[in-house]
This record gives structure tokens, sequence and C-alpha cells, in this order.
């Protein structure tokens, strides 16, 4: 398994070109994966768009969507993906790759940390496609593993919602323009009080009028998510089907790492093994005895 996910890097890192060096917002059908790290609380306002250097298509293929993913995504064939945002590196399953160029998130993400308060900071991972599944809009979005029946996306008013996530274009132009967008593949912006007004045009993609309020009021699976807490990976679309992708992702704002990684089936300890054996043993003498 591990060639076959190396193969699939190999295949994606070729197949994506320089194209990625602008964030795409979805209108191709095809939107980046980004993360939006944010400290809104106690008056702060700030604000980081990182290009993870992947698409919609990439994480879960061309004709994925809340129903069914493709077999030979990312979602379906890699374990553990990490982005150092400190060391600018991608890993998929321990192995560094490169996604259509060069990376370069140090400077924002430091400026990050600096402007905010890292018990308040808390962030997103998220990608649109704004026509490429017909009217029926996709959305990856990060949300709670077990959400509640009224939470999913399994209705009119939901489906709905989902389109409202996905029509957020306007966090993109402002942010191609400024931070390390603007030169190379893969690359950040961190807004903060310096830029000024907390709008759009100055970058802050948490804006009222922007990506905030719609991802805060449509995206009912609870996708704000505070840095070093667990949160998942969702595929979302406007006919109100979701499907979650079993990744858990995380972000270690001490190590400046973010990961998204199927979590390991917790193994016994040996106590609990020995516990087991003992209640199998005493059920056995005991079953002895009623015979006798």
């Amino acid at each position: 398994m591990k060639l076959q996910y190396i193969a699939a890097a190999v295949a994606l890192a070729t197949g994506m070109g320089a194209a990625n060096a602008a964030l795409e917002r979805g209108s191709n059908g095809n939107g980046s994966l980004i993360m939006i790290a944010y400290d809104n609380r106690g008056g702060t306002t700030t604000a980081g768009v990182f290009d993870l250097g992947l698409s919609i298509n990439d994480l879960i293929g061309a004709t994925g969507n809340g129903t069914a993913i493709d077999a030979a995504s990312l979602s379906e064939t890699v374990g553990t993906m990490k982005w150092d945002f400190i060391n600018n590196t991608i890993t998929l399953d321990g192995t560094v790759t490169s996604f259509g160029g060069t990376n370069d998130w140090t400077g924002a993400w430091n400026t990050l940390l600096a402007n905010s308060d890292a018990a308040d900071l808390r962030f997103v991972v998220t990608g649109f496609d704004t026509t490429g599944f017909g009217t029926n809009k996709r959305s990856i979005v990060t949300g709670v593993q077990d959400p509640l029946p009224s939470q999913l996306f399994n209705s009119t008013t939901n489906a709905s919602n989902i389109q409202q996530i996905a029509a957020q274009n306007d966090i993109f132009t402002p942010q191609n323009s400024r931070g390390t967008h603007t030169t190379v593949a893969n690359g950040a912006y961190t807004f903060t009080a310096a830029d000024g007004a907390t709008t759009r045009a100055n970058g802050y993609a948490m804006a009222g009028d922007a990506f905030g309020n719609n991802w805060r009021n449509f995206n009912n699976l609870g996708g704000e998510t505070f840095a070093n807490m667990a949160t998942y990976l969702w595929a979302v679309d406007g006919t109100a089907a979701e499907r979650i992708l079993a990744y858990e992702v995380t972000l270690d704002v001490a190590n400046g790492v973010l990961s998204a990684a199927v979590p390991t089936p917790a193994v016994p300890e040996p106590s609990t093994y020995a516990l087991v054996i003992a209640g199998l043993a005493v059920a056995g003498i005991a079953a002895r005895r009623r015979k006798a």
C-alpha cells in the first residue's frame, strides 16, 4: 500500500502545474484546498489564509461529492497528510512531496502567531466548487465527527446552505494579490490590524460580509475548531448529501503543523488483555461448576 500512496503522490505532483500559483476560487469546478486560521476574540482581528497545494479534485476526485468519492483520489489512497508551515513541506504518509511547486508559508505563520492569542486561535479547512457539479455545488468543509441529525445536510434547507457556503468567491481575489500567494505556487497571507479596516478588500478572510458570516450561518456541521483540538473533513454538496472523509484534522500550533490523518484504532493495553483472559477463566470455572 505504501507504494500505492507514493505513486499517487507522484502522479498528483506531476499533474499539478504552475496554475496553482493563485488560489482557485472554485468557478472552474475545482477550488483550492485552504486553511484559514484566525483569532477574532477580545478585539483581535487576525486571519491567515494558507494555500495547501491541493484541490477538491485531488482530495475526492473530479466526480467526487457528498455521496461517493473517486477511488483513485487522495482521500481513498493516503492515510496521513501533513503541512509543515515552519519548514514549508508537505508529506503524504511520511514522504515529502511537492504539489505544483514551492511552498512559502513561514512568514504568514509567524505573523499569525505574533498577532493572536494561541488559546483563542481557531481554524477551518475548506475548498469550493461553485459550478463543476451542476447546480449542486460541492464543498470540502470541516466539522464534528458525530453530528446530530439536525446538523446533517440531508434536507432541502441544508442543501441550500451548502450552496451558500460554496459561493464564497469574494475571499480569493484580495488574497491572491497579497503575501506569498503572488510569488510561489502554495503561499499564504495573514491579515492583521496594521492592514487597516477589517474588510475582505484588505485581505481579512473573516470579514462579516464575506466568508465569515456564511461559514458560521450555513455550515451546520460546526466547522470552527480551536487549534490543538480535532475536527474532521467532510465532502458535502447541494443535493443535501454529505460524506465524512475519515480524516481527523488537527493544527499543532507549537510545531506549526496541520495534519489530516485516518485515526488508528486503539490497541488495548496488556492489562486489558489480562483482565479479559481472567474474566474468561472465571466464566469457564463457573460453567464447569454448574455442569458438575
